[in-house]
């Protein structure tokens, strides 16, 4: 599998493609937006299955199932413009089937491109138990973490105003209050979404961010054993 590269002509027409909310100029540049923008994301999945089913063997790996659409599901949203102009890539399980496990994800934009791991479908429910696991396995955590810190990754959240809990270990204070979490890594140079440099740049980092993925999907394992 080669990789065809993104470049600034697929952020223009993904922009102008927004711009326009139309459907009659969606379908006249279709096969563009496939060929500039979603084709090389499909491809940048297919490249990095081998690494990913060696961290979950459950993962879907399927790129037309991984890579999200230019048209946007309106049907429950304010926002009833049409098209979006980011095209991201989810590496997780199924999640009709495995609805809190965690996921590594890439996304491309005209402001620039980003990639993290978290459980996008955490519940309040399992933000207790991910809670509970900080405490019982802090070392764990930790390592984790600081894994994917020093891979260039930040951890981001929406914290509760109140603390859940007063005591906790300074080291875990500002991992501790969270309503949802992340982990995540940003960079505008885009020049490296055009070649093979973005491939090895998501291979090193997706495997500094394993354990931190492990210790989510252990929490997911705890939390689907006690529901």
């Amino acid at each position: 599998m080669t990789y065809d590269g993104i470049t600034s002509d697929a952020f223009w027409l993904l922009g102008q493609n927004k711009f326009n909310n139309s459907k009659a100029f969606y379908e006249s540049n279709k096969a563009e937006l496939n060929r500039l923008a979603i084709y090389p994301m499909r491809q940048i999945a297919q490249i990095l299955a081998e690494d990913m089913i060696k961290i979950d063997g459950e993962m879907n790996l399927i790129p037309t199932k991984m890579v999200s659409r230019v048209r946007r599901d309106t049907r429950f949203s304010k926002n009833k413009t049409l098209y979006r102009e980011n095209v991201w890539i989810r590496f997780m399980r199924p999640k009709a089937e495995w609805p809190v496990y965690p996921c590594f994800w890439f996304e491309i934009q005209p402001q620039g491109y980003f990639y993290g791991v978290s459980c996008f479908n955490a519940t309040p429910r399992f933000m207790e138990f991910y809670r509970k696991a900080l405490l019982e396995r802090t070392d764990s955590f930790l390592r984790a973490a600081q894994s994917a810190e020093a891979a260039g990754a930040e951890f981001y959240a929406d914290y509760y105003k109140r603390e859940k809990k007063t005591d906790v270990p300074e080291s875990l204070k500002k991992y501790y209050n969270a309503k949802s979490m992340y982990f995540m890594a940003r960079s505008v140079d885009f020049s490296v979404l055009a070649s093979e440099r973005i491939i090895t740049e998501l291979k090193a980092a997706y495997a500094e961010f394993a354990p931190m993925y492990r210790f989510l999907k252990e929490v997911a394992d705890d939390y689907l054993s006690q529901e």
